[in-house]
């Protein structure tokens, strides 16, 4: 009797968070918060130099900035949880697939994160 190959866990973490998506997220954040506090820094010393109200503006403006880039950065990261999500369930059924091909019989179905429920 032939029982399907087991994936290594260091495979099934990587199809469960592929370097690709990961990475992208990463570099998301970092240029989208790097954005935020840099645009909230040279908003506020062009607005403090508008309104003659030197430094406040100058400091106010960057902590919304980081404030702001809390919510941001949460909102990516639920984004990439779920195209990981979507990349490993896609994985699972390929194998699932590939599994049922085979001509040996098959022994018990590979458990994905929706059967955990």
């Amino acid at each position: 009797m032939h029982s399907p190959k087991r994936e290594s866990p260091f495979v099934i973490f990587l199809k469960a968070f592929p370097p690709q998506i990961i990475a992208a997220m990463a570099v998301q954040i970092a240029l989208i918060n790097g954005a935020l506090m840099l645009g909230g820094v040279f908003l506020g010393i062009m607005l403090d130099r508008q309104f003659d109200t030197r430094p406040l503006l100058t400091l106010i403006l960057p902590i919304l900035g980081a404030i702001l880039s809390v919510f941001v950065t949460y909102r990516m990261a639920m984004r990439t949880v779920k195209r990981s999500r979507q990349a490993y369930l896609d994985w699972v059924e390929s194998q699932r697939a590939k599994d049922n091909n085979a001509p040996a019989t098959q022994s018990a179905p590979a458990i994905t994160l929706n059967d955990a429920h």
